[in-house]
């Protein structure tokens, strides 16, 4: 018996739904529609580092909203006050750096979706929240981890609920009712860099995300001290390269060279974007046919961020 306590709206000041544009949040909706729990708002926080077909579903999830006289969702964004970078892509690439995930920390979740949410709730919302999170069924170690960390709340006014867990919905569930409710199932929602991507989710990737990917394994592949690349290390039970870059290189996997990706849009907030050239890091050109020469480790014989490149050409 499902626990309505937790979703009662006598229970509760304001609803609220963390939507992440793929399977679980996309089943919570269908559920508050089929129960008519209305949340009172719901918001997705772009990281600018999405698949295309993630945001190709947005849409789609919109005009459901409106056709059950739901709230449609709210875009919400990190938006930094004096970094020459407006997404997370732009983050990595700029300072030579991988996603925290990669090093097993959530620095990335807290920074560039839990925060401006939070900040978008004080601006937006009185009193106490009820938060429903996209934990499926069989993902409790995932509640008990939120609860102590990143899903805390602000200072007490955030309660966090998990309806599929409630509900008992796993993930076979979860896609089976958005097919009932005459929805197409969106695709995995992560980062086109996230480190637990799998690698037959990459053939799902355009030639242009896997670029970015590589863009930003290169760049960070300098400085990487205790991981490969976003895959951290290599792995012995299915050879499996540390590096995602390498990977694509080894399967002959076409990806758009990184020099002829557009370059990411600059913070027009930040005085050093309106000077130009922005980024004084690691590497102060932003093109891979700098670094053959500009690389300590383009040197080393054998060195993989040498033999990558020359690759690349």
């Amino acid at each position: 018996m499902e626990q309505q306590v937790l979703l009662d709206a006598e229970q509760r000041n304001s609803l609220g739904l963390a939507y992440g544009l793929g399977v679980d949040s996309t089943a919570i909706i269908v559920g508050f529609v089929k129960r008519g729990i209305r949340p009172d708002f719901i918001l997705f926080a772009d990281v600018g580092a999405e698949k295309e077909s993630t945001y190709a579903y947005l849409p789609i999830i919109q005009d459901y909203l409106k056709r059950h006289h739901f709230p449609p969702v709210t875009v919400v964004k990190y938006e930094p006050k004096f970094s020459p970078y407006t997404t997370i892509e732009g983050n990595m690439v700029m300072n030579a750096t991988l996603p925290g995930a990669t090093f097993n920390m959530g620095s990335c979740t807290v920074k560039w979706k839990i925060k401006p949410q939070e900040k978008w709730e004080k601006q937006n919302v009185k009193g106490t929240i009820s938060k429903a999170i996209g934990f499926e069924a069989g993902e409790e170690y995932r509640q008990l981890r939120a609860n102590d960390k990143a899903h805390a709340g602000q200072s007490g006014r955030t309660e966090c609920i998990y309806p599929l867990i409630e509900w008992g919905w796993d993930r076979a569930e979860c896609k089976a009712r958005i097919r009932e409710a005459g929805l197409p199932v969106p695709p995995k929602s992560s980062c086109i860099f996230c480190p637990n991507l799998k690698p037959d989710e990459l053939r799902d990737l355009t030639e242009d995300e896997l670029g970015r990917i590589v863009r930003v394994e290169v760049m960070a592949e300098p400085y990487n001290r205790k991981v490969e690349g976003l895959w951290r290390r290599s792995r012995k039970r299915d050879n499996r390269p540390g590096s995602i870059t390498e990977y694509l290189v080894q399967n002959d996997i076409q990806f758009t060279h990184p020099d002829k990706l557009e370059f990411m849009r600059l913070n027009e907030n930040c005085a050093r974007s309106k000077r130009g050239f922005t980024f004084d890091g690691p590497h102060k050109e932003l093109r891979l046919a700098d670094l053959i020469g500009g690389c300590e480790c383009a040197q080393i014989e054998n060195h993989f961020h040498a033999d990558l490149i020359e690759e690349l050409f």
